[in-house]
């Protein structure tokens, strides 16, 4: 009698189930997720929570879509990260073939992590461990969510860009992109960038076409213009070691009295990134004019300032620290060269080099993203240091 209750009851609170998800459209698995299963609908919602949105893409005849039904979003810890900090999205690939087809899903189960606007942050195929899955949710989230310090950074740089002060929107928009990730933002500032580069390109061209045409004034001018106005570009270093070429051919002629001017420039930035304690960026140029302006009053003066930074240990360990952090982006950078390449084991071996020469940092912490991504979801790159 009791056990015929209970069977009862039972098939009734499947049939509520079943009622409230035919409903709703929100069917609730194991574990407590509650899945969205209309695409533009959690589109629209991650963008009003700003969240970022987990697709799972299934099939009802997939034997691992069903094990990661029964095994991994069962797990306690998943299904709260889940909840809180992601849109779930389910969808049946045989019901819904436009958005498989627009995302290229061949295989099942494939996970998709988006962004709140929509922007695809990753893709994962096939089955895989809760523990696993839950590292790959924090790293996409980590990648999803722009810091309060970008926004602000970036309005700065687009502010100093009306102004015309591109160096300073040069040196805000590095700062944004210097940890390697692919934020909108990030996205947004790389194509600025790129702007900058092109424009400084374009006049330095212009500038060597003069030059080889004989105009030795006009293409000195906008060399100059180039060094000064996209300064921290290539362009402009590459400016500055044309002006400098050319004052060591002809000392006698306009290029060294252009040279004179330019020592006095570069002065004047040694002096701004002293009163902003860029102590290491002071004694890169202070190298630069001891090489190009050795015997210039304006290299005896900044000489003086060196003195003094390098008689202070405490700026001297600042000047060490901005040298790491810019080690550290070289190192990852050069590992993302190698990745593009085709060659990830080269890759592989600058990012543990980042681990063990900048643990606990942000670089460290972008090192471990680059392994995961290159090494699988299944390998921390943790682990993988621990193991050495």
């Amino acid at each position: 009698m009791v056990a015929n209750c209970i069977h009862k009851n039972k098939a009734l609170a499947k049939m509520i189930l079943l009622a409230l998800i035919f409903i709703t459209g929100t069917p609730v698995f194991a574990g407590g997720i509650e899945w969205r299963t209309d695409y533009l609908q959690a589109r629209q919602e991650a963008a009003q929570k700003n969240l970022p949105i987990l697709i799972d893409f299934h099939t009802d005849n997939c034997f691992w879509c069903k094990q990661m039904d029964h095994r991994t979003f069962r797990d306690p810890a998943l299904s709260q990260a889940m909840m809180e900090n992601w849109i779930p999205l389910r969808i049946n690939a045989k019901k819904e073939p436009a958005l498989t087809d627009a995302l290229k899903i061949r295989s099942f189960p494939t996970l998709v992590f988006a962004g709140p606007d929509g922007n695809i942050l990753g893709f994962l195929e096939g089955f895989i461990e809760a523990p696993a899955l839950l590292s790959q949710l924090e790293q996409h989230r980590g990648d999803s969510i722009t810091p309060d310090w970008m926004n602000l950074e970036y309005k700065e740089a687009t502010v100093a860009i009306a102004a015309d002060d591109y160096p300073k929107a040069v040196s805000l928009l590095k700062k944004i992109i210097e940890d390697g990730k692919q934020r909108p933002i990030q996205k947004r500032s790389m194509v600025l960038l790129q702007d900058f580069e092109k424009q400084a390109t374009e006049r330095i061209a212009k500038a060597k076409k003069n030059l080889e045409q004989g105009n030795t004034s006009e293409s000195i001018q906008l060399f100059r213009e180039v060094s000064r106005q996209y300064e921290g570009t290539n362009g402009a270093k590459e400016s500055t070691q044309i002006l400098a070429s050319l004052a060591n051919r002809q000392p006698n002629s306009e290029p060294f009295l252009i040279s004179n001017n330019l020592a006095k420039e570069v002065l004047a930035l040694i002096r701004q990134d002293y009163k902003s304690s860029n102590f290491l960026s002071c004694l890169d140029r202070y190298e630069y004019m001891t090489a190009t302006f050795a015997e210039a009053m304006e290299t005896q003066e900044a000489g003086i300032i060196i003195a003094e930074i390098k008689s202070n240990p405490e700026w001297m360990k600042t000047a060490c620290e901005q040298m790491g952090d810019k080690l550290a982006n070289l190192y990852l950078s050069l590992a993302d060269s190698w990745t593009k390449k085709g060659q990830p084991q080269q890759a592989i071996y600058y990012l543990e080099k980042t681990l063990q020469t900048f643990p606990g940092t942000k670089y460290a912490e972008s090192a471990q993203v680059r392994l995961a991504q290159l090494l699988g979801p299944s390998i921390r790159a943790v682990e993988l240091k621990n193991n050495k």
